[in-house]
């Protein structure tokens, strides 16, 4: 889901976070941030919000939608927005600034006698059309604060605020971790092109048990052993054998003749790093059995000459 975090800065600091919801709505959470010595009871927000492209059908603002536990008002009308109520408006600077504003949200009464509004969240929606991030990208914004003070203090002040949102959304912070791997091999075994070795469990690839923001399928190995150079390339093992990597996780393994000092029932391991997608990294566990190398026995039967004296 694709999110904006910004902050409308002024005496007090009001911190949004806006989150791009699977249903086709945005959350709003918003938070009265105390970083400056100042605080305040959270009264109203005003926005833009970019409905309608050039070119496109037009979409009406009559379609949206506010919804919170603490939404006690609203007010839509694109391009003509400046108060709630009568008690809650934004005129003033701000509005000479950044103009008349098409959402009005208001939260909770006046003053902090009922309620202290320091931290909430309203979902916004459209009857017709899913919303976006993007629609809310460098849109203004406005806010309005009452019981402006300090905390414990006489709070008698109030704000109006004006800022603008980001250009871009955040960048996603990948979650994905690499997990380890094991591969179980006889001595004797050998690169098999086409064919992928089978990982404990019967995994086809080492990315199968990983935790990934996405099927394993669309995530990639992005380097083997620390270098991106060796995907689908030869590396060597940490302590023998050689390994074909590929960028979809499947791996072949070639002992290359380095593990023959093994008795049958003793075991060697050698390992592979690979990293993912985000970074992670894990290891590939290759554990090589050894195998009976006693050579087989002639059993050709002999036949004797009776020719021969």
């Amino acid at each position: 889901m694709a999110t904006m975090t910004f902050t409308i800065e002024g005496e007090v600091n009001v911190l949004f976070l806006v989150t791009e919801q699977e249903d086709g709505t945005l959350k709003f959470d918003l938070q009265v941030l105390g970083d400056t010595g100042s605080i305040g009871d959270l009264n109203a927000i005003y926005f833009d919000l970019m409905l309608n492209e050039e070119g496109s059908d037009e979409i009406s603002f009559d379609g949206l939608t506010v919804t919170g536990d603490d939404v006690t008002g609203t007010n839509i009308e694109e391009d003509s927005v400046t108060k709630v109520d009568n008690f809650t408006n934004i005129n003033g600077e701000v509005v000479k600034e950044y103009d008349k504003f098409d959402v009005g949200v208001q939260f909770g009464t006046a003053g902090i006698g009922e309620d202290d509004i320091r931290e909430t969240s309203f979902v916004l929606s459209h009857a017709d059309v899913p919303l976006t991030i993007d629609m809310l990208l460098s849109q203004d914004f406005g806010v309005r604060l009452t019981s402006v003070g300090e905390e414990g203090g006489e709070r008698d002040g109030s704000l109006k605020l004006g800022g603008e949102a980001p250009e871009e959304p955040d960048t996603p912070v990948s979650t994905q971790e690499a997990v380890d791997d094991t591969l179980m091999v006889f001595e004797s075994e050998e690169f098999n092109p086409g064919f992928p070795d089978f990982l404990e469990g019967f995994q086809v690839s080492v990315l199968e048990n990983d935790q990934l923001d996405q099927p394993f399928f669309e995530t990639e190995v992005t380097a083997v052993n620390g270098d991106a150079t060796n995907i689908a390339q030869v590396v060597a093992g940490s302590s023998g054998g050689l390994l074909i990597m590929y960028a979809d996780g499947t791996v072949d393994f070639s002992a290359n003749d380095e593990f023959d000092f093994l008795d049958e029932g003793q075991t060697a391991t050698t390992t592979f790093n690979y990293s993912i997608e985000g970074g992670s990294t894990a290891t590939l566990n290759v554990i090589v059995k050894g195998e009976d190398d006693i050579p087989p026995v002639d059993d050709t039967p002999v036949i004797d000459d009776p020719f021969i004296f």
